[in-house]
């Protein structure tokens, strides 16, 4: 059945609507609604178990929703109420998936062409798309060689092609890049912010990798417990997260027990001077901020602490911070040359427009 709502030029390419999934009567996935424009990379992140791979596999057709509809294009494709489920090559998505999942018995030429030639594609027209894949992801070369003889970032790449070949509405990339090494995972994502900048193909992208999520995305959705906690631009969910998970997963934070006064927070024997957020005098309050958003000075004002120890990394220097009058340890990255030394009595300079509190 059609979804009823008039179609116009701004409708979003995916339409996700409580989509709802349980194993063994706990839910891995809860009411979970999203749209995806076209063009646009949304990123469903979150750490192992959060229902972002279940929510990207009941997209794709290979896991049935208990509840909820999904619309492609403005075509129902999903809907538990109607009991409809249209098989995943019914609905014009492409997949990428942390396997690779290519043929090894066959070619790179071979492996891009399968899918066209599943759909019947005369031979002419199936070997020029597939000479415009191979271009397209930077293997010229190797269109004869067998995929068992590629390096990972090739193999990946070799996916990539199959998966686009046959112009997808939608790419579904499930970690793809979680089985490289660092530095071939860092090339290989900038490879893929290129590719999809010169496609325009929307999107539908999981990782539990932050720097992933932070560098692909139009919006990141971050996913905790099947839910949904915040889901905005990359650096609203970095600088403005909705709960303390959302602060918690996504970049660094440094964290302080404090009371709250009339006039601030006092954190150890230091007040800060910004709003208590709705709190009252006497409450507990813990204040948060992200690392790059405090200095570590010797003379002015700030949060006291002393210098507990410092670790030299090379290209920076870690001081573990015991905030004074309590047994709070924080690390402060400062620059290596000219570092505070153990024991020295430090100022932990906080700007507080970039402070969040949360309630204990």
């Amino acid at each position: 059945m059609a979804d009823p709502t008039p179609r116009t030029p701004s409708e979003p390419i995916l339409r996700v609507r409580g989509l709802t999934k349980a194993y063994g009567g706990a839910p891995v996935v809860d009411d979970v609604t999203f749209d995806l424009a076209a063009g646009e990379v949304l990123t469903l992140l979150g750490p192992s178990g959060c229902g972002k791979s279940t929510t990207l596999r009941m997209v794709a057709g290979l896991e049935r929703p208990d509840v909820g509809e999904i619309w492609v294009r403005g075509r129902l494709v999903a809907s538990a109420t109607q009991r409809m489920m249209v098989p995943p090559e019914g609905r014009n998505l492409g997949l990428v998936f942390q396997s690779y999942a290519i043929w090894p018995h066959m070619t790179v030429a071979e492996n891009i062409a399968y899918p066209l030639r599943v759909r019947r594609m005369d031979r002419a027209a199936i070997a020029a798309k597939v000479a415009d894949m191979i271009r397209l992801v930077q293997l010229d070369g190797l269109a004869d060689r067998s995929t068992t003889a590629l390096s990972g970032g090739q193999q990946q790449r070799v996916a990539l092609a199959r998966a686009l070949a046959y112009e997808p509405d939608i790419l579904l990339l499930d970690e793809p890049l979680s089985n490289l090494d660092t530095v071939l995972r860092k090339d290989m994502r900038a490879q893929l912010k290129a590719l999809q900048g010169r496609l325009g193909t929307a999107f539908l992208y999981v990782t539990h990798d932050q720097e992933e999520a932070m560098s692909l995305s139009t919006r990141v959705a971050v996913m905790n417990g099947g839910r949904i906690e915040q889901m905005a631009a990359p650096d609203r969910v970095y600088e403005r997260p909705a709960s303390r998970f959302v602060q918690g997963f996504v970049g660094g934070t440094l964290r302080f027990a404090g009371v709250v006064e009339a006039d601030g927070v006092r954190v150890g024997g230091s007040l800060i001077a910004v709003a208590p957020n709705g709190a009252t005098p006497g409450d507990a309050i813990e204040l948060t901020v992200r690392p790059e958003d405090v200095s570590l000075q010797r003379n002015g004002s700030g949060v006291a602490g002393r210098v507990a120890e410092t670790t030299y990394f090379g290209d920076r220097i870690e001081c573990a911070v015991q905030i004074e009058g309590t047994d709070q340890i924080v690390v402060v990255t400062v620059a290596k040359h000219g570092p505070p030394v153990a024991g020295e009595r430090v100022l932990l300079q906080i700007d507080p427009a970039r402070i969040a509190l949360w309630p204990l």
